[in-house]
């Protein structure tokens, strides 16, 4: 069962060296070893084209308040 979204397709991780086809995310080339830079799709932040980062955590609540005492 994939839970990829439907319009994201997989990209092929093509070794410089030799042209090879490799796994996505395959770090080094299956047929001759060399290191690979990742899938030609990878923006900065690693993230694959298509597929947006998360947003940051949301901010802790603040504290309550003591309740103001009542003079009457």
């Amino acid at each position: 069962m994939c839970f990829r979204p439907a319009d994201v397709k997989a990209q092929a991780n093509i070794c410089p060296a030799c042209g090879a086809e490799n796994l996505e995310y395959a770090a080094i080339c299956d047929s001759c070893g060399a290191e690979l830079d990742g899938p030609s799709g990878d923006t900065a932040d690693g993230a694959p084209l298509g597929i947006p980062t998360p947003p940051g955590a949301p901010a802790a609540p603040k504290a309550p308040s003591a309740p103001k005492a009542s003079l009457g």
